[in-house]
């Protein structure tokens, strides 16, 4: 029987190909903390910049859904007692003592995910391939092109 020969793919079937496996293992192994992984990454958004903006939060997550999706899902981690405005009627939002608290246990098992996704992989490899990335969206964003 001949042998199977795999087709060379580029990197945008691996890019796409890695963000769909993140988003599946995250989802499975949020799930026990009752969160999607765009709820995780609002939750550490929010643990990471302390008072930032539903703007803030939806320019940074815009790659994971459009700004309506988006907001929809900040309110009901609002609705949940986890997203809290600072002050009536402003748009600085934060996490409450219950998201913060349920962004801790979330980080424990994160962590556990992201160990299992860059198994084999240096830091160096990683590193590099962060800033790889980087600059193929720096190159891609730029107009001249």
């Amino acid at each position: 029987m001949p042998e199977r020969k795999t087709p060379h793919l580029p990197i945008g079937y691996w890019l796409k190909k890695a963000d769909e496996l993140l988003t599946a293992r995250i989802n499975e192994a949020q799930r026990a903390n009752g969160l999607s992984r765009t709820e995780w990454q609002i939750l550490n958004v929010l643990h990471e910049t302390p008072a930032a903006s539903r703007g803030e939060i939806i320019e940074v997550l815009h790659p994971f859904g459009e700004p309506e999706k988006l907001g929809s899902i900040i309110d009901g981690l609002v609705g949940r007692g986890l997203v809290e405005a600072e002050g009536a009627g402003a748009e600085t939002l934060r996490l409450t003592e219950a998201g913060r608290a349920l962004h801790r246990t979330a980080l424990e098992v994160q962590q556990k995910v992201r160990e299992r996704a860059v198994r084999g992989i240096s830091e160096a490899d990683y590193v590099t391939t962060v800033r790889v990335l980087q600059q193929m969206v720096k190159n891609l964003t730029d107009e001249e092109g």
